[in-house]
């Protein structure tokens, strides 16, 4: 079997899989009758099949990604034709919808991609990049969505719906793993109802590697992750037609600074000249922030996202619903990087983005 048929199997595989990991139709199947189950998604603003949406959407439960091992953008797009995420850092994103790329941070600048959370819009690149964890789905739109979401979605938009807290009873989860180059990761998920109307949903992860590129120069290797993320949702359920979420997110990322290489030019010592390393880009970098650069400044990410969201939802009837949704959120990033990929101290950027929103 060839690579691109192999993939192309993969993927199909992928989107069954996905399909059968939602709620399940109400009806019995006939023996020896093979049935695929219901996919609810909310692309236009109300609940419906995904088979009743006129667009290409693609659309993933929260349970079918946690089986494939979906913690992030970037392995959402293993997974997802016509869609693809270039993360730099988590700092500097690149979204790619239908061969079209999103990347650019600058403030000023209207990103091509939305991407929004619980309906909120998260679209500047330096807050964008989220962990997926503990989430009910997310769903991709490829194609102009403005009606739906805004100028910002030119070429498509990202919709990921995260897990609320739930009357329906007490629930807890506990992950962990380990692995070669320094992997960890562990996180767990509380639900819990505090009285017939009120219900609290816990839910955290951290996750860390060493890095894939060896520091020729000495010091923490290079594309090293180091991610924290915590969710507290608040629910109030007076009557079976009212509810109100409350939603807190918290998430810090630190990296150990991206590795570039210069194909024209071998990693070498600054001080010996000697040569460390060839110009393939997994075999040792050398890179380094020149002497008292932004005070001392060491090559890396410090990210910080602060977010919360509240929703409020009244069914007047069967057919019609009303919800307002309030959020505020914040964002603030120091990232230093050699961007030249050469051992010379010639070019080193430092970023320090703040951003503040509310709607």
């Amino acid at each position: 079997m060839t690579a691109t048929r192999t993939k192309s199997w993969l993927l199909a595989t992928a989107g069954l899989a996905a399909c059968l990991s939602t709620p399940a139709l109400a009806q019995q199947a006939e023996p020896g009758v093979t049935t695929v189950d219901e996919i609810i998604v909310t692309l236009q603003k109300r609940e419906q099949s995904i088979i009743e949406v006129p667009t290409a959407l693609t659309a993933y439960s929260g349970e079918f990604l946690n089986e494939i091992g979906v913690e992030d953008f970037n392995a959402l797009g293993l997974f997802t034709p016509g869609f693809d995420v270039q993360d730099q850092s988590p700092n500097n994103p690149g979204f790619v919808m239908r061969g079209i790329t999103s990347d650019s941070g600058e403030a000023y600048i209207e990103p091509r991609v939305s991407v929004f959370q619980d309906g909120v819009s998260i679209s500047k690149a330096r807050g964008s990049y989220v962990e997926l964890f503990d989430i009910e789905r997310v769903e991709i739109a490829k194609g102009p969505q403005s009606t739906l979401f805004g100028r910002g979605a030119l070429i498509g938009a990202v919709n990921i719906i995260q897990n609320k807290a739930s009357l329906a009873g007490f629930e807890a989860e506990l992950e962990g793993q380990a692995g070669s180059r320094g992997v960890l990761q562990f996180g767990s998920v509380v639900n819990a109802p505090l009285s017939d109307t009120l219900a609290a949903r816990l839910s955290f992860r951290h996750r860390q590697r060493d890095g894939s590129v060896e520091n020729a120069l000495g010091g923490e290797d290079f594309n090293g992750v180091d991610t924290s993320a915590a969710r507290l949702s608040l629910l109030w359920q007076p009557a079976d037609s009212f509810r109100a979420d409350l939603i807190l997110n918290y998430q810090r990322d630190g990296s150990t600074g991206t590795s570039f290489k210069a194909r024209s030019f071998l990693p070498t010592d600054p001080a010996t000249g000697a040569v460390l390393g060839s110009s393939d880009p997994w075999e040792p970098a050398a890179l380094r922030a020149g002497q008292n650069f932004v005070d001392g400044s060491r090559l890396g990410l410090d990210r910080q996202v602060h977010g919360a969201t509240a929703i409020l939802r009244w069914d007047l009837s069967d057919s019609v619903s009303l919800t307002s949704i309030t959020a505020a959120r914040t964002f603030d990033s120091v990232e230093v990087f050699d961007p030249d990929g050469i051992s010379l101290p010639i070019l080193t950027i430092a970023e320090d983005a703040t951003g503040d929103q509310f709607s």
